[in-house]
């Protein structure tokens, strides 16, 4: 990665803090860092700001990663690229029907890159999955089952006024796993959804027929961490267990099952973000300003119309 790319993380979230910045610092990218609550000095930062207009307007980055709560992502990420910034912003990046197709024209209006941080899918171990795979045409059933601990009270994700809960949390991934080995029209869907008493989802439970094929996913707030993927083809299958959020420091075991023979694969250490930002980065320096739009754009469609949301 060329050192003439310097980005601002506006928000010191926990993503940030656990993963975005060791990147950075790995990568040997300058960044600096805006955030309204956290006063101490960031290792690695090359310089630090309490208000995000003054980063906007002195930070000297060209690249902006938004990482402010949900319900901040659209109102700030039209600011952003209306000053001329490419934008990397946390999933969901909207959390309203027509918000995304608003940036995108600003972004294409701009000549800026705009992009989801949805990266689960840039592991080693997915690559290893594809392979297995072969066609997605192989594919019969899928099932995901993706629950955590309820989060504590004053959590973002518990939190209606920043858009918590865990379709907006969670439908990213719903959507993306969906784009990603469906290459079918869905013929059927129906979902069921639990709300607290604020009325904010907490779980919600996805059943999908396609033409050949069937998706089944349980998305929950409140239940033993879970994370994984099965996928069953003809005669075999394939499990991975740290299916969205894979650790970067240890390697990983993918189970598979082969005419009602089990074994047991291992991939070796990887990190999804550093593979992705790579990836931004590359995309930038060659102009591909528009890659990511038509997925975006499919994933916010398929989201909007599970939950028939307006």
């Amino acid at each position: 990665m060329k050192k003439n790319y310097k980005i601002l993380l506006i928000g010191y979230s926990n993503i940030a803090r656990k993963r975005l910045i060791q990147t950075f610092v790995k990568k040997k990218i300058p960044f600096c860092v805006a955030s309204k609550s956290f006063k101490k000095k960031i290792k690695g930062s090359y310089q630090q700001f309490n208000d995000y207009n003054q980063a906007l307007k002195q930070s000297g980055a060209n690249i902006v990663y938004l990482s402010l709560p949900n319900s901040m992502h659209f109102l700030w990420s039209k600011k952003i690229l209306k000053l001329g910034y490419h934008l990397i912003v946390d999933k969901p990046i909207t959390t309203k029907v027509g918000e995304l197709n608003q940036l995108i024209r600003i972004a294409k209006r701009k000549k800026l890159l705009l992009t989801e941080a949805t990266f689960f899918n840039y592991h080693n171990q997915f690559r290893f999955v594809k392979k297995f795979i072969g066609k997605p045409s192989n594919i019969e059933q899928v099932f995901v089952n993706f629950t955590i601990p309820m989060p504590k009270k004053n959590s973002l994700l518990l939190s209606p006024k920043f858009h918590g809960g865990t379709f907006m949390d969670m439908s990213p991934y719903t959507a993306s796993i969906n784009r990603i080995l469906f290459e079918e029209k869905l013929k059927k869907k129906s979902i069921i959804v639990k709300k607290n008493i604020q009325k904010l989802i907490i779980s919600y439970d996805v059943f999908l027929k396609y033409k050949t094929k069937v998706f089944i996913g349980t998305f929950r707030f409140g239940k033993k961490y879970n994370n994984k993927i099965l996928i069953f083809l003809r005669n075999r299958s394939i499990e991975i267990n740290r299916a969205f959020s894979p650790p970067s420091d240890q390697k990983l075991e993918i189970q598979i099952t082969k005419k009602n023979q089990a074994q047991t694969a291992f991939v070796k250490k990887d990190n999804s973000f550093e593979n992705y930002l790579s990836e931004v980065i590359k995309n930038i320096k060659n102009k591909q300003y528009t890659f990511y739009f038509d997925q975006m754009i499919k994933d916010e469609n398929f989201r909007f119309k599970l939950l028939k949301v307006n």
